[in-house]
């Protein structure tokens, strides 16, 4: 909870700072974007180590929607093999549930103990989604979750 805090203060301060300079440079606003990159906890779930990685936006071919792919990487601690797939994760924003969009090159394999397994889930939501929780709900059963941020489109 103290991170979510500190980096929620940060986050503002940058915003803070970026509205208040006026005559920033191209170089001074790409730093403040790779300054403000999100870092997510480990969470270690059925003996799976699950960590997320960078969150990337693009515009969707559809009207007022936009494409986010979460990089996300596991670690099997397990003594046997297990599965893990993009379609065990769903986004919860504004009230609503997303699923993960199945036209998009999700991860989704078996990997043995002390293998790892990497990939991206990819979601369509609408362009006014900013915030929400990425969980991972296997057979809909809520296992663990992680607040995000949803970067502009680039």
């Amino acid at each position: 909870m103290k991170k979510i805090v500190l980096a929620t203060a940060a986050v503002l301060t940058l915003v803070f700072a970026g509205a208040c300079g006026n005559a920033a440079t191209k170089d001074d606003k790409e730093k403040t974007t790779e300054t403000a990159k999100q870092e997510f906890k480990t969470k270690t779930v059925d003996n799976i180590d699950m960590k997320i990685g960078e969150i990337k936006t693009t515009e969707s071919t559809k009207k007022d929607k936009n494409m986010v792919s979460i990089a996300m990487s596991f670690l099997n601690n397990d003594n046997a093999p297990v599965g893990v797939g993009a379609g065990d994760f769903k986004i919860k924003a504004d009230g609503k549930t997303f699923d993960v969009y199945p036209q998009g090159n999700n991860f989704g394999d078996e990997f043995k103990p002390n293998e790892k397994l990497a990939g991206k889930a990819y979601f369509e939501l609408p362009n006014t989604v900013k915030k929400g929780t990425l969980v991972y709900a296997p057979m809909d059963k809520e296992k663990a979750s992680w607040s995000i941020t949803i970067p502009e489109a680039k």
